[in-house]
């Protein structure tokens, strides 16, 4: 289908005016590629192209020109997408005028298509031109922007809008706006004269880097049908990665962020490619998000039988008006006959398309392989702003096309349920009629609330008694958000047959709740951070205090469960009704980040929140030039106490959270800093466990611990000479290069530059930071904080910053704060490593001691039981 308005002269003044003030218009580019040299100026060449070049197709640039036949980009997968341009943007402005003009926006499609946007947005054509095309909104019922994109322009790039690439060239070019629709054709037949060749690509992802029994059995159950080729989009030590060197052709482990289908792009692409892929009869896309319940050798004969270009296991219609839960197992499905031969055009035609074929386990024949448009798609996968835009992109888009294109379909499951039946009740009568595996995001993520999903292994049972449900339990228990399994299990039909969902209070619900709720001073509630761990000063504090009955201690966990051993001690997720109740009881409220950030719902000041630190604050949270000049007198710190290593300490975490006050601070010490120096007995289990696993995997070796600096600068601390020289180092030193970085960190540039020469140390491994400088004989560290830290300890430390951050990063001056040197090349990294560990040891020198009394305080132990002290007395204090 193509739209075609008809322009007014206020639209083509907007045309005119947009390429003459844009930049787009390359006159002297333009005059070439249409063979004309004889423009009087640019404004002839502009008109030329207004009237006729257009129409033609003809590009105003090279760039665009490349954009719409090539050759088109090679992206990286983990490669992000362009920056969202600020309100003000000038180009950003003549866009919108752009759309305004063309009159193809609507802005009551828009708003109906996409309610939450205009609950919370006033302006739907500055929404759509600065965010709305980046997450693939569609403008109006007659312009399908993803269609446009993939088929006119290269899906890869992202510097421009399609929607206005459409108004300056499509439009009067008369370019399809909408995919045309083709009745699917037959389909292609599998040999029958001899074993079928299969290929499958498959996508694993482990936040932990673990290959669970669960996903290794899912794979060896593949390998029996096809030629597997694994790839893993996390890191993966070499160890768990053999787990499944025995049953694939190649697995590799590369982080790069792009989801399932960068994993399959990858390995379609570049890993295994495309001419090893044309040699297989079927190449299957199969993603770890399922558990296997029964062997698929009935899905492969049933589909082997049958001819169709691309299957799945099933068919979703109605993905996109799923938002709220729904529970329809009234409602018959519909044979796959009917929505082939009636069905598939109808969908075609509705404003927003979704119809998909579920891409956790998608099957395509010789033909789709072969095809351009779908290997066009396929490679040009890349990092999305979000889950969503890759849903619309790349598994319902991948549908759209093909379908688009007359391949014919076909599904195991030979109907098509309503909504997404792997997700409500529907899906046990899928399982009865032999549906091979179980979604885990529906055990734990459950968002169409289904009920009764604690009893899942005994349901699985009474259909596939074989199932090995508990194995995939101990996967689901490791990996899956505890909060939100909890949550999902608490769903449950009540004797009267009615559904008991559990209620999250928003924040006005809340707020009027904390105001009629008694707070009681001795009950202490602990908040995980937002890694879903407990701090380590809120280990340390928790267990100074866990066998005081006394005291009721409550601990608010996220996405992990945590095992704490005491008495009096509640352990509740914290967005849970359970969670509230304690949390809206608690007196004092422990947390180890800013409030706003790890409280999400505000408490009023009867609450004593205390925050509670791991390590010396050094560098500035904001630039100074974008906060607030002054704050209201009425405005309440949300802090009523807060932990600090020394004065000096003290008064940069004053600043650090504004408007806390400086009398609000405590320089008692940090408790985290106890686990530096305190015996290994006296420490919290979960520290414990920590460092009894990090030794081990020591084997008695020195330990440098290297710290990049804090967040994703994009870069390695070192290139590949350093590392060879370090490699080298470590040896004739007998010592071992672990690297910790941010538990949250993407690309994990250092690590990735010393994998295979240093120990990953990283926090989804060790979540205590401060457990493995309690281990390392030595610190090698691009963070100012964590050297005054580790300096308690007396061990050398070595400030790297090759790259100095400017000097309104930290709250102190550099070279006067650090206790050793400040290193700042790699000439003077590896004069420094080599007398690292003298004979005898080198004593530490009066800057040292000076620097670690300054900022890190007096390196005596024993600073949890001083903050325990001091919190009895401010919980009790005004009351």
């Amino acid at each position: 289908m193509t739209s075609r308005p008809s322009p007014g002269a206020a639209f083509l003044d907007a045309r005119r005016e947009f390429l003459a003030s844009s930049g787009w218009f390359d006159a002297t580019w333009y005059a070439a590629r249409v063979g004309r040299a004889g423009f009087s100026d640019a404004t002839e060449a502009l008109e030329h192209f207004l009237t006729v070049g257009s129409v033609r197709g003809i590009a105003p640039n090279a760039d665009i020109a490349r954009m719409q036949s090539g050759p088109y980009a090679v992206r990286a997968r983990d490669e992000d997408e362009t920056d969202v341009p600020a309100a003000n943007d000038p180009q950003l402005r003549r866009e919108i005028a752009l759309v305004a003009a063309s009159g193809i926006f609507d802005a009551d499609f828009y708003a109906a298509t996409y309610p939450k946007v205009a609950e919370r947005v006033a302006d739907l054509v500055l929404h759509f031109c600065r965010y709305g095309w980046r997450e693939v909104k569609q403008p109006s019922a007659t312009f399908d922007l993803w269609h446009y994109w993939y088929a006119h322009l290269d899906p890869a790039r992202d510097e421009l809008n399609p929607l206005i690439h459409y108004l300056l060239m499509g439009m009067p070019a008369s370019w399809s706006t909408r995919a045309a629709w083709k009745p699917p054709r037959p389909g292609a037949r599998l040999p029958g004269d001899r074993p079928v060749r299969r290929a499958c690509l498959f996508a694993a992802y482990d936040a932990d880097g673990v290959l669970d029994d669960s996903l290794v059995a899912y794979v060896e159950e593949l390998s029996r049908h096809c030629d597997v080729f694994f790839l893993a989009d996390c890191f993966v030590e070499a160890s768990e990665l053999e787990k499944v060197a025995g049953i694939t052709e190649a697995a590799w482990a590369i982080r790069h962020g792009a989801y399932d289908f960068g994993s399959y792009s990858m390995l379609a692409r570049d890993l295994v490619g495309w001419e090893c892929l044309s040699g297989y009869d079927e190449v299957l896309l199969v993603n770890d998000s399922c558990y296997l319940l029964r062997p698929l050798d009935e899905v492969f004969a049933r589909m082997d039988g049958r001819a169709c270009d691309w299957w799945g296991l099933q068919a979703t219609k109605g993905v996109a008006r799923t938002a709220t839960p729904v529970q329809d197992v009234t409602a018959a499905p519909v044979p796959m006959d009917t929505v082939r031969d009636e069905l598939l055009r109808e969908f075609a035609e509705e404003p927003e398309y979704d119809f998909l074929v579920g891409s956790y386990f998608l099957a395509f024949r010789h033909p789709v392989v072969e095809d351009a448009g779908f290997r066009r798609i396929l490679d040009s996968v890349h990092r999305q702003r979000g889950k969503a835009a890759i849903i619309h992109k790349y598994e319902i888009g991948l549908t759209q096309y093909l379908l688009s294109k007359g391949f014919g379909i076909d599904t195991f499951v030979d109907a098509l349920f309503p909504f997404q039946p792997v997700f409500t009740n529907q899906y046990f009568r899928l399982l009865a009629q032999g549906f091979p595996l179980l979604k885990k995001y529906f055990l734990y993520q459950n968002h169409y609330d289904t009920p009764d999903l604690r009893d899942w292994k005994k349901r699985i049972r009474e259909v596939v008694p074989g199932a090995p449900v508990e194995m995939m339990e101990r996967n689901l228990l490791r990996t899956s958000p505890d909060d939100r399994l909890q949550r999902s299990f608490a769903i449950v039909t009540e004797t009267d047959g009615s559904v008991s969902v559990p209620h999250e209070r928003d924040a006005d619900e809340f707020r009027e709740a904390d105001q009629a709720t008694p707070v009681f001073s001795h009950w202490w509630a602990f908040v995980v951070g937002g890694d879903g761990w407990l701090s380590t000063s809120s280990s340390v504090l928790l267990h100074e205090v866990a066998q005081d009955p006394s005291l009721k201690k409550i601990v608010l966990t996220r996405n992990r469960s945590v095992a704490v051993d005491g008495e009096n001690i509640v352990v509740a997720p914290m967005a849970s009704p359970q969670g509230e109740y304690q949390l809206l009881r608690a007196g004092v409220v422990v947390v180890s980040e800013a409030p706003r950030v790890t409280l999400p719902l505000p408490l009023d000041d009867r609450h004593r929140v205390v925050m509670l630190r791991d390590g010396v604050t050094f560098e500035r949270r904001t630039p100074p030039a974008v906060r607030p000049l002054r704050v209201r007198r009425d405005r309440h710190s949300p802090v009523s106490m807060f932990s600090a290593a020394s004065d000096v300490d003290r008064a940069a975490v004053t600043a650090d959270l504004y408007p806390v006050s400086y009398e609000a601070g405590f320089a008692g010490g940090l408790p985290a800093h106890d686990v530096l120096l305190c015996p290994s007995d006296a420490l919290p289990a979960a520290l414990r466990e920590q460092e009894q696993r990090l030794s081990a995997q020591l084997r008695g070796r020195r330990l440098v611990v290297v710290i990049p600096p804090s967040g994703d600068p994009g870069h390695a601390l070192f290139d590949e000479e350093d590392v060879a020289w370090l490699s080298d180092w470590s040896t004739r030193h007998e010592a071992v290069l672990g690297v910790r970085d941010d538990a949250d960190e993407h690309r994990r540039a250092t690590w990735r530059a010393l994998n295979g020469v240093a120990l990953d140390l990283g926090g989804r491994r060790y979540p205590s930071t401060t457990v493995v400088l309690r281990i390392a004989d030595a610190v090698v560290a691009a963070r100012p904080g964590q050297v005054l830290d580790f300096s308690i300890t007396g061990r050398p430390v070595v400030p790297y910053l090759p790259d100095r951050a400017p000097a309104r990063s930290w709250y102190h001056e550099l070279d006067h704060a650090m206790p050793a040197p400040v290193v700042r090349d790699p000439a003077h990294l590896r004069t420094t490593l080599e007398t690292l560990f003298g004979e005898p040891p080198a004593p530490v020198d009066r800057k040292y001691q000076r620097a670690r009394k300054l900022f890190a305080g007096s390196p005596e132990a024993h600073c949890g039981w001083r903050v325990a002290q001091r919190l009895r007395l401010l919980a009790t204090e005004g009351r």
